[in-house]
């Protein structure tokens, strides 16, 4: 799942990548950019539309499961 890191006072992002990675940003960017201070506003996001909603699979899952169920009574 692709991450971004931003930085809303530079108006600055990182390069999609893994979450660990655009931590690593981060933390470069605080140490050249700012002192190693932390921003407030600054974050660490998902890129949209990268992936679907790991939470979605559940959602199919139990559809598929009641479907089974269903068909299993009715047999």
């Amino acid at each position: 799942m692709p991450h971004v890191y931003r930085c809303r006072q530079y108006r600055a992002a990182s390069p999609p990548t893994t979450r660990s990675a655009a931590e690593a940003y981060r933390q470069k960017h605080r140490d050249v950019e700012h002192g190693g201070l932390v921003l407030v506003g600054e974050d660490i996001v998902r890129v949209p539309g990268s992936t679907r909603d790991p939470d979605s699979r559940y959602v199919s899952t139990s559809v598929i499961l009641g479907g089974l169920a269903l068909a299993s009574a009715i047999a």
